[in-house]
């Protein structure tokens, strides 16, 4: 006999129920009646030994043929059952099809919101090489053609967020005095104090941008692979973003 055979349906458990709750309940009362006793004294052995003859009493009623006409169910409960599930799958399909169109409309606005962050970050990602490269052309230009000029150290600010000691070097700008920041102060050897004595280049076009003259701008022969390796992790991420 299959496992399906062997389900009990909706009459046939309240039966079973009932011859549960009778077995267990005369046990119980019969060792009330036969106070003190045993089985007044265990109720959850009543339980257990109605539970018990669930199983022969089971395998009993099968051969009747009153208990295989309780498994089909009734027809005002089959039909309410058909009712409930012509509902419920109305409601199901009403369901889906507002679903369908909410993700539509999301699907479409998610999408271009991802194109829009996504292309930004691919086509920057290409532009670290070439920036980085000029940005090292461009002090090495603006010393080699000078001219240097000695400026004092009117400030030594540590960053109190770095864990390598990075410092902030300003000075007093040749000419007009105004304190600015070097740029490449932070790699001077050794560390400058207030009041020493180093030299920069001021850009003439840009009086803001002061360049530490003794900072070897020249790009370091680990900077192209790893500006590389970035460049590719960050196109990997737009486009993943963007067309993922």
């Amino acid at each position: 006999m299959s496992s399906r055979d062997d389900d009990l349906h909706g009459r046939q458990l309240i039966l079973l129920l009932l011859f549960f709750c009778t077995v267990g309940g005369g046990l119980y009362l019969v060792g009330w009646l036969t106070r003190p006793s045993w089985l007044y004294d265990n109720p959850l052995a009543c339980g257990m030994i109605a539970g018990g003859a669930c199983i022969p009493a089971h395998g009993l009623v099968e051969n009747f043929g009153w208990w295989k006409r309780l498994e089909p169910p009734t027809k005002r409960t089959q039909t309410r059952r058909d009712r409930a599930v012509s509902r419920a799958l109305a409601s199901a399909r009403a369901a889906r099809d507002g679903r369908r169109r909410r993700l539509g409309w999301r699907t479409v606005v998610l999408r271009a919101a991802r194109v829009l962050v996504g292309v930004p970050i691919a086509l920057g990602s290409l532009a670290i090489l070439p920036l980085g490269f000029l940005s090292g052309q461009d002090n090495q230009q603006l010393i080699a053609h000078g001219p240097v000029q000695q400026a004092v150290v009117v400030s030594v600010t540590e960053d109190k967020w770095s864990r390598s000691r990075e410092v902030t070097v300003k000075v007093a700008r040749p000419g007009d005095g105004v304190a600015v920041e070097v740029d490449g102060g932070d790699e001077l050897d050794p560390e400058p104090a207030v009041g020493d004595r180093i030299d920069v280049v001021v850009d003439s076009e840009d009086p803001s941008n002061v360049v530490a003259a003794q900072v070897d701008w020249s790009m370091p022969w680990w900077a192209w692979p790893f500006a590389i390796v970035v460049s590719l992790v960050i196109l990997a991420v737009g486009l993943g973003i963007a067309f993922g």
